[in-house]
C-alpha cells in the first residue's frame, strides 16, 4: 500500500515551484544561481474599485454635483487630487481618497479604478533555477536539511533558526520572547497560550516552529503576521525527537519556512527547508512510499497523533477498532516496547 511520506532529513535534494500569484514577468535564467532575497519575477496585483459620492460630499443633489466636476474619464488622479468643487460660501470640496484612474462619471457619482500594486516572489531560499516557468515563476533546486509538519497557517518567511529553551520540552512562553528571538525563526516545543503568539508579533519575529499548538489557538495562529508551522499535532505536545535535534543543531543557519496549508492532491505541505553549502547530490526526497514492515512511520491523529515507531505487522484483512470501525490496520512499535494498533489510513512513512 501507498501511502504519503513526512521528511524529517538531515541531507536530500528539494525542488520546489516558486509562482506568482497572477501572471507577470519572470527575472531569472534557467541554470542561475539565486539567493533568498533575490527576486524571481514580478506581477501586478489585481487594482480594486471605490466609488466615490462627490454628490453628497459637496452637500447638493446628484444633477448639481456635475456641474462642479473637476475631472473626466481616463484621468490619473492622485490620492488628494481635487475631484469636485468648489461649492458655497465653505468652498467644499471633494477630494480622492486614493491614487487611481477616473473609469465613469456621473449623477454625483465617481467610479475610481485603484493603482494597481506590484509584487515581487522573492526566491525564499537560495538555489539553482533549473525551470522557468512562463509568466508566472520558475522551480529552485537545493540541498540541504527538509522538515515537513501538519498544519501551517499560510504563510512564508526565511530567517536565521533560533533555539528558544535549552529544555526542548519546556512549553514556549513570553519569557523566551527576548531580543535573541528578534527577527529570527523561532524553534519551540508547544504553546497554549494567546499571549505568546502575540508578544512575538510584537518583538517581532520571522516565523515560529512548534511541535503543538493548543486546537483552540488555531484561529488565533490564522491572524497573525508571521507564519506558523506545527510539525506533529494539536495540543500540549514536544517536537518529536527527529526533527527536533535536526532543526536546533542547524541553529544560525538561514531557513526558509513555508507555513502553506497541506494539500495532499497537489503534493504540497508546510515545511522548514535549510540550504547547505553542498556540491553533491544525494537522492532526492519522495513524496510517497510502500508501506512495509519494518519502516519507521508516525502516527497523524489521536490518540497517539506525533508518536513514532515500527511498522511490526501489515494486518491481514480488516481489523475492529474499539470505536466500533472496521479498518485497514498495522501493529506498530512505539518507543519502550508501546505496541499499538493503527488504521493504515492515520500512518505516514518517515523519511529521516
Amino acid at each position: 500500500m501507498i501511502v504519503s511520506v513526512t521528511h524529517f532529513q538531515p541531507l536530500t535534494v528539494i525542488q520546489r515551484e516558486r509562482l506568482l500569484p497572477f501572471p507577470g514577468r519572470v527575472l531569472v535564467r534557467k541554470g542561475q544561481r539565486v539567493s533568498s532575497s533575490e527576486t524571481l519575477a514580478e506581477c501586478d496585483l489585481i487594482p480594486g474599485f471605490v466609488l466615490v459620492d462627490y454628490g453628497r460630499g459637496l452637500g447638493v443633489s446628484p444633477q448639481q454635483a456635475d456641474e462642479y466636476l473637476q475631472v473626466k474619464p481616463g484621468m490619473e488622479l492622485e490620492k488628494n487630487d481635487l475631484i469636485a468643487g468648489p461649492v458655497g460660501l465653505m468652498r467644499r470640496v471633494v477630494r480622492s481618497p486614493y491614487a487611481g484612474r477616473v473609469e465613469l462619471t456621473g449623477e454625483g457619482q465617481l467610479l475610481l479604478r485603484l493603482r494597481a500594486k506590484s509584487f515581487a516572489l522573492s526566491a525564499g531560499f537560495s538555489g539553482t533555477v533549473i525551470e522557468l516557468i512562463e509568466n508566472r515563476g520558475a522551480i529552485l533546486q537545493t540541498v540541504g536539511v527538509l522538515v515537513q509538519g501538519i498544519w501551517g497557517n499560510g504563510q512564508a518567511a526565511s530567517g536565521s533558526i533560533v533555539v528558544a529553551s535549552e529544555h526542548p520540552e519546556a512549553e514556549l512562553t513570553e519569557t523566551h520572547l527576548d531580543q535573541r528571538a528578534q527577527n529570527a525563526i523561532l524553534l519551540g516545543s508547544y504553546v497554549t497560550r494567546r499571549a505568546t503568539l502575540e508578544k512575538a508579533a510584537v518583538l517581532p519575529i520571522r516565523g515560529l516552529v512548534l511541535g503543538g499548538i493548543e486546537g483552540a489557538l488555531i484561529s488565533v495562529a490564522e491572524k497573525m503576521p508571521y507564519p506558523i508551522l506545527v510539525v506533529d499535532g494539536f495540543g500540549a505536545h514536544p517536537m518529536n525527537a527527529i526533527a527536533y535535534p535536526l532543526l536546533a543543531s542547524n541553529e544560525g543557519r538561514e531557513a526558509f519556512l513555508n507555513a502553506q496549508s497541506w494539500d495532499a492532491f497537489r503534493g504540497k505541505r508546510p515545511e522548514v527547508i535549510i540550504p547547505l553549502p553542498l556540491e553533491e547530490y544525494p537522492s532526492p526526497s519522495s513524496d510517497t512510499a510502500e508501506l512495509a514492515v519494518g519502516k519507521r512511520v508516525r502516527i497523524c491523529r489521536s490518540p497517539y497523533c506525533g508518536r513514532i515507531g515500527t511498522i511490526e505487522q501489515l494486518l491481514t484483512g480488516t481489523t475492529i477498532l474499539p470505536n466500533g470501525l472496521s479498518v485497514q490496520a498495522a501493529q506498530v512499535r512505539l518507543a519502550e516496547d508501546e505496541w499499538v494498533v493503527s488504521p493504515i489510513v492515520n500512518l505516514e512513512v518517515i523519511e529521516a
